[in-house]
């Protein structure tokens, strides 16, 4: 505070100064010029331009007339285009206006002085001075305060990094732990299937001898008849084979449960996901083959009798898998309406072919969906180990699924601590927390370090704005802003991103969101976390 006067009484010394004559008292104001410049303008010798260009006459000084190439004999005339007027705005903030605003009707300074040969203003700098003062003092308690929680910010942020760095941990042994158990289960699975294997070799029919020539023809057809299943499970025609088609075959139904369940279709492709018709005839057509024989009658298990091989059957069944998909992409197509009144009309069809057969669609399936197999009978001991197999391959599943599972949550937590949250972590209690703004035809939406969105008051789907990217701060207030970028691009235009400015307040609030270029938005967001006491705040009154 006595800065503050201690401003206002040297400044009240420099209003004008005099020029006395011998005949008399003549006093020539010095407006215009800042108080540290005061020396450069004495009335008692000529006056040097203040690029060092040219000499003038003092009296030369503010008579309207630009006489230095900087402006600067007129610095309280509109004469000089590139001068510029100084309003040292007592009680209030001092600050510079082009020369060009001088005596133009418009009051610039709250002190009036730029308006001089008017009355049309009046000096109102002490009451702005005293506004100046109360927003001050509202700005350093909203400070003080603020730092107390974002103190608090800090502290929680702390422990919440070291719970992230504790399941981390625990997170990396149960892994270890894991993978280990997956190894065991793997060994085991390993055992089970050769045990397997060997039982339901002797399922395999007996090969007959053959000669040179015979030999040499079987070797030619047998990598035919595996590409030519392969085209045939390959319904999509995408040039591989998936677990998905394999599940669409009763063939691969190695428990004879009426269905082909995923390990099962694994087991057939070798554990792998998809194969491709080398990767088929070279790992997965020795264990198919065995299977498709004694689907098609070739042998038999002992004390069962022949069963009849449908293969058109089977592969109508894909056919009508395919169909059925693409009916479903078709009525995806529709509103709402359309596939309420579309389920109506296939319950009565079907009603109707249930009841007297005659419904095209419903001969059409009928027709179409072969009726399921009978499941082929091993004897005890060989579907004993059949099972164990299965049991096996089950829990190995399980065991990869859990290791997997560890993986994705170890990545999640080390991306956390791996951002940045602050130079003492201030901003980690706001990660993932939300906060909305609605204006008058969007309601906006902030997640921190997730991204921005917008939405239609009157519904429909969110548009993003852009994820988060960076702190986009200037170098000595790095986390003053957030820059979320990379959202939906606009039509014939860039894609969305935005821009959050963060401000000191007592709460975590969305205060606005403008768009102050096309695709590019600012947002204003209120919140404790940079209520960081600063030396400018501390010093807001010596301004006055």
């Amino acid at each position: 505070m006595d800065s503050w006067w201690l401003y206002l009484v040297v400044s009240a010394t420099t209003l004008c100064f005099a020029k006395s004559h011998v005949a008399g008292s003549k006093v020539i104001s010095i407006r215009g010029i800042h108080p540290t410049k005061i020396p450069l303008y004495s009335p008692d010798q000529d006056f040097h331009c203040l690029d060092g260009s040219l000499i003038i006459s003092f009296s030369k000084v503010n008579d309207d007339y630009c006489d230095c190439v900087d402006g600067s004999d007129e610095p309280g005339t509109s004469a000089c285009s590139n001068g510029s007027f100084y309003c040292q705005n007592l009680s209030y903030k001092p600050k510079y206006i082009p020369s060009g605003r001088v005596n133009d009707g418009v009051c610039d300074c709250c002190d009036a002085s730029d308006e001089y040969d008017s009355n049309l203003c009046v000096n109102n700098c002490y009451d702005l001075g005293h506004l100046a003062k109360l927003k001050a003092d509202e700005a350093q308690k909203v400070a003080r305060e603020g730092n107390d929680i974002r103190n608090e910010m800090v502290a929680k942020g702390k422990q919440i990094k070291s719970e992230l760095q504790q399941k981390l941990s625990k997170l990396r042994t149960d892994h270890e732990e894991s993978e280990l158990i997956k190894k065991e289960k793997e060994g085991l699975k390993k055992d089970a299937e050769e045990k397997e294997k060997i039982a339901l070799d002797k399922y395999k029919p007996p090969e007959p001898e053959q000669t040179e020539s015979e030999n040499e023809q079987v070797r030619e057809e047998k990598p035919n008849e595996a590409e030519d299943y392969f085209k045939l499970l390959d319904s999509d025609e995408s040039g591989t084979v998936t677990i998905v088609e394999l599940q669409t075959r009763i063939t691969f139904d190695r428990d004879r449960n009426g269905q082909v369940s995923e390990e099962e279709a694994l087991y057939f492709l070798n554990n792998r996901p998809e194969l491709t018709m080398q990767e088929f005839i070279d790992s997965a057509w020795k264990n198919i083959k065995p299977f498709l024989m004694l689907e098609k009658g070739l042998f038999k298990p002992a004390g069962d009798e022949p069963q009849e091989a449908n293969a058109e059957e089977a592969q109508n069944a894909d056919h009508v898998e395919g169909d059925e998909q693409e009916d479903h992409d078709e009525h995806e197509d529709h509103d709402d309406h359309d596939d309420h009144d579309d389920h109506d009309d296939q319950e009565d069809h079907e009603g109707e072919g249930e009841e007297e057969g005659e419904i095209e669609r419903g001969e059409d399936k009928e027709e179409r969906v072969p009726e399921p197999e009978e499941p082929a009978k091993y004897d005890e001991e060989t579907q004993a180990l059949v099972d164990q197999a299965n049991a096996a391959r089950n829990r190995f599943n399980e065991a990869d699924k859990a290791v997997q599972d560890l993986l994705t949550d170890i990545k999640k937590v080390e991306e956390k601590l791996s951002v940045d949250y602050g130079i003492d972590g201030e901003f980690t209690a706001l990660d993932e927390q939300c906060f909305d703004y609605t204006d008058l035809e969007y309601v906006y939406t902030l997640c921190m370090f997730g991204k921005a969105t917008q939405r239609s008051k009157n519904g429909g789907s969110d548009v993003n704005l852009g994820s988060w990217s960076n702190w986009h701060g200037p170098e000595e207030n790095k986390y003053s802003k957030m820059k979320y970028d990379h959202g939906y691009t606009c039509w014939n235009g860039p894609a969305r991103s935005t821009i959050v400015t963060l401000i000191c307040g007592m709460e975590n609030k969305l205060l606005s969101v403008t768009e102050p270029s096309r695709c590019e938005y600012a947002m204003e967001l209120s919140t404790p976390s940079v209520c960081k006491l600063m030396p400018e705040i501390l010093d807001t009154h010596d301004e006055l």
